[in-house]
């Protein structure tokens, strides 16, 4: 299935159209006790509606800020901020934002974990329940909806946090590291079903990430950040016709891209000195 088809996931009807947003000349400063800390310097980003965008840069860079202006939770100290073909100002509480911890309460099961979001905008407990039910099996938690998070494997966990994104029912999704926390065979696990699940998602993702290999499998287009003020260094539109599996991390083509990406990122942030350790001579 084509990811920009009207048919959304939850229950097989249409849902909301998905939402672009983009940032123009975008810097933000925060004050501290001595001088501002520049984060971001004139930063163009842009998420057209339905693509799948990724942020890759060197930690520090303001990627989490980013995210958080494009969410809405903060405001530029200068620049500007359109969302779906409009002022900006508006863009709070119109996108669902996954953080790299699943953040699960220990009390609530699986199913009522994923929940969570209907509810807190007024759903009855047990007509959400009953949607949330019906897309278990597709985000493979079908048969442990009663676990509660301890009892869960750390892809679960993450699988019921993205369940309970998608069930908020925005149409842009926000992703900081999602995956960043798991082993590497988890991660690529999770890598291959959110390819997979990409395919009937109605919406526009951001993700941000450290893992090439994620964003070039992932997107339809990646934003290379420099260090510390960030700005973009690069954009990469990723040349790979959809629909995607995960052996094509394995492909000539897709080596060469992420060689190609592994350098921009060797060129955009600073390279730390080396550590001597102490009593060795040299």
């Amino acid at each position: 299935m084509d990811r920009r088809t009207d048919t959304h996931l939850r229950n097989g009807s249409a849902g909301p159209a998905p939402a672009g947003i983009a940032l123009e000349q975008v810097s933000k400063s925060f004050a501290t006790r001595g001088e501002p800390l520049h984060v971001l310097s004139d930063v163009d980003f842009a998420a057209e509606a339905g693509e799948f965008v990724s942020i890759i840069g060197p930690s520090g860079c303001g990627k989490s800020t980013l995210l958080n202006i494009l969410a809405g939770l903060e405001e530029p100290s200068s620049g500007r901020v359109s969302f779906d073909g409009g002022p900006g100002e508006g863009r709070l509480g119109s996108a669902a934002y996954m953080p790299q911890k699943d953040l699960l309460l220990p009390w609530r099961t699986a199913l009522d974990n994923a929940i969570l979001a209907l509810e807190v905008q007024g759903w009855d407990r047990a007509a959400a329940r009953g949607r949330a039910g019906e897309l278990l099996a597709t985000f493979g938690l079908e048969g442990f909806e009663d676990h509660y998070p301890a009892d869960l494997s750390g892809g679960m966990r993450q699988r019921t946090a993205f369940l309970r994104t998608i069930l908020a029912d925005k149409r842009l999704v926000l992703l900081d590291e999602p995956f960043g926390a798991l082993d590497a065979l988890t991660r690529a696990n999770l890598q291959a079903w959110l390819l997979d699940l990409w395919g009937l998602l109605a919406v526009t993702v951001v993700l941000v990430t450290h893992d090439v290999e994620e964003a070039l499998l992932l997107s339809d287009r990646v934003y290379v950040m420099t260090a510390r003020p960030g700005r973009v260094s690069r954009v990469v539109d990723v040349p790979l016709a959809r629909p995607r599996s995960y052996d094509l991390v394995s492909s000539p083509e897709f080596t060469a891209l992420k060689a190609d990406l592994l350098a921009t990122l060797r060129d955009s942030g600073p390279v730390p000195a080396p550590v001597r350790a102490q009593g060795v001579r040299r």
